[in-house]
């Protein structure tokens, strides 16, 4: 049977393990062989409404069984994914929709509605596949979209994937990150970028069938990739993580212990909340055999506390960018005393050439050297949807071998090595932090805050914090005569900015203070911050 998409490992599981539970929610779950027919039924009603091959089709749900019957449905119609964070500023999800051209939207009603309400009159979404309405005429929604009923998949055949053939390098979903000149990024990855990496990851973790993955991340993440595809390939479960749970750490705790996961896999500041307000003591997690982590410095104290409750668990620090997948892990054994151990982001996983190169050009070989980080392998994306010139600029030739034609990634992280030979973290090249696992491009905060008609001028800055990796720390000087309050400016950004990329606070200066050179001095600001 054919083995080169990402929605063959769908169909070849069903054929293997039918029974086996493929998805489980919390008051339901969907078997391998009824998730296959599922998604080939929906994917039927794609072609019929005129999505075709290549088409990009947004979900615009959270993550439920009807979201990754949606996911596998687009594959199989040769199609391009493209998950849509509900919670985004209108204006952001307006700026997708017209970047990606979105063919048609599978939503649910509710979720809709607000963006309805928002968009522009001269944006027009063309098809929208409703979860739950059922066709009745007296309850559709208002607005001018072609609306499908989700009931109409009853009638189309779920024994075959009607879809047609592509090939691997073709765009299976199409993931939006933080840019730097204020608008996201659509980072476009192949089947063939993706499923080297699920192939690579089910062997090198060991997943196998009785596994059972906690997909906690939401699908417009990269990390739900790992949770999904390595679960599907295997014929594992993937067992759903209510998004509620993130704000209740005693019932997160419990739902793991509960379901009975094996594999867990988050950015790191989920677990400090475990840890602070999860009660651990509380739950055996007897069946808890891997724990990934990512995104955010994992204190030494959190992760002790971590390994004395989840006793049977292999802990594992992994490094990687949207645009690369994960490309680096570092197995925890012992952890050292004190707290101040930086955890290495490690080294390459097989069939990854992970290398870091300085200000000379020169890869470093040498422990304490620091050089940015390249990324060499297959799972290099295709780059950035519609925008030539920043893939240019970060999809590069080898830097090391001008004769190799293989394509690199150029993260802007800046590494250095250990005695060990593992990559150490030190920083960000250029102004990108993470926070809470997600990547904020400082610059789009000022984009935003220097967009306020009484701001003269404003930065972002970032201070260390070992529980969510960095705050992010407002800085803004008036028009003169002019007066605006903290509350008024941080309310302007939520109406502009996701949630996450929000400043924790913002502080009012007569003048930024500069350098010498007359630039702003963001060290200033940033020592500012740090204290307080």
């Amino acid at each position: 049977m054919p083995n080169h998409l990402l929605h063959h490992q769908l169909t070849n599981t069903s054929w293997r393990c039918p029974e086996k539970e493929a998805v489980i929610a919390v008051d339901r779950s969907i078997s391998y062989q009824e998730l296959e027919e599922r998604s080939n039924q929906l994917a039927s009603v794609l072609m019929r409404a005129g999505v075709q091959k290549g088409d990009r089709v947004g979900i615009f749900l959270p993550k439920s069984i009807e979201s990754l019957i949606s996911l596998f449905a687009i594959l199989k119609n040769g199609s391009t994914y493209v998950p849509i964070d509900p919670r985004l500023p209108s204006g952001r999800i307006e700026y997708i929709l017209q970047n990606c051209d979105i063919a048609c939207m599978i939503s649910s009603s509710a979720t809709l509605k607000k963006v309805l309400a928002d968009l522009s009159d001269d944006l027009a979404l063309k098809k929208v596949i409703l979860t739950d309405w059922d066709g009745d005429e007296n309850e559709k929604p208002e607005g001018h979209p072609q609306f499908i009923p989700w009931t109409s998949i009853r009638d189309e055949d779920g024994q075959r994937n009607p879809g047609p053939d592509i090939a691997d390098v073709n765009p299976a979903y199409i993931l939006y990150t933080s840019g730097s000149t204020g608008t996201p990024k659509g980072v476009a990855i192949s089947h063939l970028n993706s499923l080297t990496f699920v192939n690579m990851a089910a062997e090198y973790f060991g997943i196998d069938t009785p596994d059972r993955l906690a997909s906690f991340a939401p699908l417009h993440f990269d990390l739900s990739i790992f949770d999904i595809f390595t679960a599907v390939r295997q014929g594992a479960s993937i067992v759903l993580v209510p998004e509620f749970y993130s704000t209740f750490p005693i019932r997160l705790a419990e739902y793991i212990d509960k379901q009975r996961v094996t594999v867990w896999n988050s950015v790191s500041s989920v677990l400090i909340m475990l840890v602070d307000m999860g009660k651990l003591e509380k739950c055996g997690f007897e069946t808890l055999r891997l724990i990934h982590f990512s995104g955010d410095i994992l204190p030494p104290r959190y992760l002790r506390e971590l390994k004395s409750h989840m006793k049977n668990a292999d802990f594992y620090n992994i490094y990687g960018q949207t645009e690369a997948n994960s490309s680096m892990c570092y197995h925890i054994g012992a952890v050292p005393p004190g707290d101040h151990w930086k955890i290495p982001i490690g080294k390459p996983f097989p069939n990854f050439e992970v290398f870091a190169v300085n200000e000379d050009g020169r890869k470093i070989s040498s422990p304490g050297q620091e050089g940015e980080l390249y990324v060499k392998s297959s799972t290099v994306a295709v780059g950035y949807w519609n925008d030539g010139e920043r893939t240019k600029e970060r999809f590069t030739s080898n830097p090391l071998d001008p004769a190799d034609a293989s394509r690199c990634y150029k993260t802007g992280d800046i590494v250095k090595l250990d005695d060990k030979g593992n990559f150490v973290f030190v920083g960000r090249k250029d102004s990108m932090v993470k926070s809470r696992g997600y990547r904020i491009e400082l610059n789009e905060i000022e984009i935003i805050l220097n967009g306020h008609p009484l701001v003269r001028q404003a930065v972002a800055v970032a201070a260390p914090d070992e529980k969510i990796g960095h705050l992010v720390v407002g800085f803004a000087s008036l028009v003169e005569g002019e007066s605006l309050s903290e509350i008024d400016l941080l309310r302007y950004c939520q109406d502009r900015l996701p949630k996450y990329m929000v400043p924790e606070s913002i502080h009012f200066l007569k003048r930024l203070p500069t350098t010498s050179s007359g630039k702003v001095d963001r060290k200033a600001m940033e020592k500012e911050a740090l204290e307080g």
